[in-house]
């Protein structure tokens, strides 16, 4: 198997299809989200608890990650959301050994996230033993929850941007309210002192007359 493995790994290497000029950005706020992993285990929940509350559109398909049967069902779940209106793909599983991820070691099923219509984040072996499908991914993350977390970022980001401009526009009013305050004192004196000034002004009538 680590011989398939490292043919393959050269013969796509050679091609390619692993070349970081390949790799897209994940769109900057992304919404419609498609997710291929089984709804068996703790995966999908960590996932689901960990993606952020920024109104995440989530498309799930339910596919084994383990065993003979499991490139079929992958290869069927992304040809599926060919179709479907999605932002980026997460693909995830978790940890195992280096013979349970070897699905995701599959040439056509590399090949389909390579050429994937939207960019892909692969979250599959912890990072110990590194599928190929990691590889061919735009994004590589070791995790679920790291998946769920780089999902977040740029949403986390502009709530930040937002809370600083919140904050800029609350201290500029502030300093408005207060230069206002200042005039406000300056022309009660300035009209006091009028006052004053004109009320002890005495003119003599007779002179005048």
């Amino acid at each position: 198997l680590k011989k398939q493995y490292d043919e393959l790994k050269k013969k796509l290497t050679d091609e390619g299809i692993f070349a970081e000029e390949r790799k897209r950005p994940i769109p900057k706020y992304p919404q419609n989200i498609g997710v291929i992993t089984s709804r068996q285990g703790a995966v999908l929940a960590d996932f689901l608890n960990n993606v952020g509350k920024f109104g995440f559109k989530i498309k799930m398909i339910d596919s084994r990650v383990e065993g003979q049967e499991a490139v079929g069902d992958l290869l069927s779940s992304i040809k599926t959301f060919k179709n479907k209106d999605i932002d980026v793909l997460v693909i995830i599983r978790g940890g195992g050994s280096f013979e349970s991820l070897m699905p995701f070691n599959n040439e056509a099923l590399i090949r389909e996230v390579a050429n994937f219509k939207v960019p892909v984040i692969a979250g599959v072996g912890h990072h110990k033993d590194e599928p190929l499908i990691t590889f061919a991914a735009d994004v590589s993350v070791s995790t679920p929850t790291a998946a769920a977390n780089y999902l977040n970022q740029s949403w986390e980001e502009a709530l930040l941007l937002l809370e600083r401009y919140e904050r800029g526009i609350i201290g500029s009013y502030q300093e408005i309210f207060e230069n206002y305050k200042t005039i406000e004192n300056k022309l009660k004196i300035s009209l006091q002192n009028f006052k004053n000034a004109i009320s002890g002004v005495k003119v003599d009538l007779k002179n005048y007359l």
